[in-house]
C-alpha cells in the first residue's frame, strides 16, 4: 500500500511540474540554485524524518480497529462515508494547527521556514522544518484513533492531502471559470499564494488544507485578486541557505 502511495505522489509531481512549465507566464520571480537546493534539502530531510510516520498512522488505525474504538465503529458508515468523515476531521485539525503555528511565537519560529521561500512553486511544497512533524503527526494520529479510521481510508486520505499540498503550491494559471468554480470548495494555487504574502494581515489567512470550508467558517478566508509577492520581511536567516534555515528557530522572533 505504501508503495502505491509513493507512486501516486511521484506521478502527481511530474504532472504538475509539466503544468508549471506549460503555464509559465514570464512574471515568475527569479530563482537560483541555492533556493532549489534548500527546498529539496528540506524535502529530503522531512521525508527521511517522517518515513516511519505513515506506518505510525496505519498502526494507530489498526489499534483503533482491534480495540473496537472510534466514532466509525458506532456510526456503521460505508467506506465512502468514512472517507468523508476522515477528510473533514483531518482538515479541521490541520486548519487549527496551521493557525496556531502563526499565532504562537514558538511554533511560528519553526513554521516561518516554510514562508521564508522567496518564490512559491512545487519545490516549496515540502520546504518544512522537520520539527513541525512533532506537532502535526501526533495530532493526525489522534484524529485517526478518535474517528477509528480503517487503514484503507487512512491511506486514501493521506494520499489526497499530500497531493493537495503539492497542488496548492504549484505555480500554474487556471482558466478563470475553472478557478472560480473550484475555489468555492477547495484551495486553488492563487488562494494559497496569498497565504505566502509577506504582509501579516494577508498571510494570516487561507490556512486550510484542501477545503476552503474552515477558513470561510472561522473568518480567515481571503479571496483577493492579483498575483501578490511572496516571502518574509525582516528575515533572521538567508532563505536560500539550508543550514541557516535549519537553525533559524533558535534565532529571534
Amino acid at each position: 500500500m505504501l508503495r502505491n502511495y509513493g507512486l501516486v505522489l511521484l506521478g502527481w509531481v511530474i504532472l504538475l511540474a509539466f503544468a508549471e512549465v506549460v503555464s509559465a507566464r514570464g512574471q515568475v520571480e527569479p530563482t537560483n540554485d541555492r533556493r532549489l537546493i534548500t527546498n529539496f534539502g528540506f524535502t529530503a530531510i522531512v521525508l527521511a524524518a517522517g518515513a516511519l510516520f505513515p506506518i505510525a498512522k496505519l498502526a494507530a488505525s489498526a489499534t483503533a480497529q482491534s480495540w473496537d474504538i472510534g466514532l466509525s465503529r458506532a456510526w456503521h458508515l460505508p467506506w465512502a462515508g468514512l472517507f468523508v468523515v476522515a477528510v473533514v476531521a483531518e482538515t479541521f485539525a490541520a486548519y487549527w494547527i496551521h493557525r496556531l503555528s502563526h499565532a504562537t511565537p514558538l511554533l511560528w519560529r519553526i513554521h516561518r521556514v516554510h514562508h521564508a521561500d522567496e518564490q512559491v512553486d512545487l519545490s516549496t511544497s515540502y520546504r518544512n522544518h522537520p520539527l513541525e512533524l512533532a506537532v502535526t503527526v501526533p495530532v493526525s494520529v489522534a484524529v485517526i484513533v478518535i474517528v477509528g479510521t480503517p487503514e484503507s481510508v487512512v491511506l486514501a486520505v493521506q494520499t489526497l492531502l499530500a497531493c493537495t499540498t503539492i497542488w496548492q503550491h504549484a505555480d500554474i494559471a487556471l482558466p478563470r471559470r475553472v478557478e472560480l468554480a473550484l475555489s468555492w470548495v477547495i484551495f486553488v494555487p492563487r488562494l494559497h499564494r496569498l497565504h505566502h504574502n509577506p504582509e501579516r494581515a494577508t498571510h494570516d489567512s487561507n490556512y486550510g488544507e484542501l477545503l476552503t470550508l474552515w477558513d470561510r467558517l472561522f473568518g480567515t478566508f481571503n479571496n483577493a485578486e492579483g498575483r501578490r509577492r511572496v516571502g518574509l520581511e525582516g528575515q533572521v536567516a538567508r532563505p536560500d541557505r539550508l543550514l541557516q534555515q535549519i537553525w533559524s528557530p533558535v534565532y529571534g522572533a
